[in-house]
């Protein structure tokens, strides 16, 4: 079945056989998943979770394949959205490989920069698309260790929490630092 979100929020995770929980996407309006069953017939690899209210358009794989045959280069639209999902997954894999949560809370930060509206003082507004809770688990952090690294990056300067989920990044070039 593949899915695209209309409105809401969904977190996709994995239960490990020690029973936790390891959020391996988190989906907002626009955003499509599920489409790994079309590629091999069996079933999702993953839960889903809604996060909030949602509204979705569900596609069986029958009728996916019925349009993929009627209009083909819907199939280039698809392969793209799987490069850029297996792309995303290599970038998992090396924030997760990165050693502090410092790091890994920067390196999820910096992308959310080009697409954030700059704030009165001229300096860029992060607004993270989940509860922190939420974020810190997509990276691999407990909400603790999240919150002592932007502690720790505010008290450097490189950033100040305007809000629950929003951050004013003071010093961009110090973020991108934080990365390495």
């Amino acid at each position: 079945m593949l899915v695209r979100i209309r409105t809401g929020r969904v977190k996709v995770y994995r239960l490990l056989p020690t029973g936790r929980a390891v959020t391996l996407y988190l989906f907002g309006p626009g955003d499509v998943f599920g489409f790994l069953p079309f590629l091999d017939g069996l079933g999702y690899p993953a839960y889903a979770q809604a996060l909030e209210d949602v509204e979705a358009e569900v596609m069986a794989r029958s009728a996916l394949l019925r349009l993929l045959r009627a209009e083909p280069d819907l199939a280039v639209t698809l392969i793209s959205l799987l490069g850029q999902r297996l792309r995303a997954a290599f970038d998992l894999i090396q924030a997760l490989s990165t050693p502090t949560a410092r790091a890994r809370v920067a390196g999820a930060l910096v992308p959310l920069l080009p697409s954030c509206p700059s704030s009165t003082t001229g300096s860029p507004e992060v607004h993270l698309p989940v509860s922190a809770h939420e974020f810190a688990g997509a990276l691999g952090l407990t909400p603790e260790a999240f919150s002592r690294a932007l502690t720790a990056m505010a008290q450097d300067g490189i950033l100040e929490r305007s809000g629950p989920t929003s951050y004013r990044i003071l010093d961009p070039a110090a973020l991108e630092a934080e990365r390495a």
